[in-house]
């Protein structure tokens, strides 16, 4: 039986299925002087999660999302290679 507190992991280590919210939906406001009230809308999926390289907590379209920026991806790969 699999424990609700341990994160599913992928089968390289690098995929976090584990996500502490979802939404269906979003409303972006567009900074555009030209076209005021301006707004853009997605559908989709947005899961919170939590980044595996730095806890920082972040918004990720993709349910197997592990980290949340490039950096930390980066970072935490070289840790895995010592």
């Amino acid at each position: 039986m699999e424990k609700k507190n341990e994160p599913k992991e992928g089968k390289n280590g690098l995929r976090n299925y584990s996500f502490e919210r979802v939404k269906k939906g979003k409303i972006v406001y567009l900074n555009d002087p030209r076209m005021p009230g301006a707004y853009q809308e997605w559908t989709n999926f947005f899961y919170t999660k939590k980044c595996l390289y730095c806890s920082k907590e972040f918004e990720a379209k993709r349910v197997d999302t592990t980290f949340c920026s490039q950096n930390c991806q980066k970072a935490h790969l070289r840790l895995r290679r010592k």
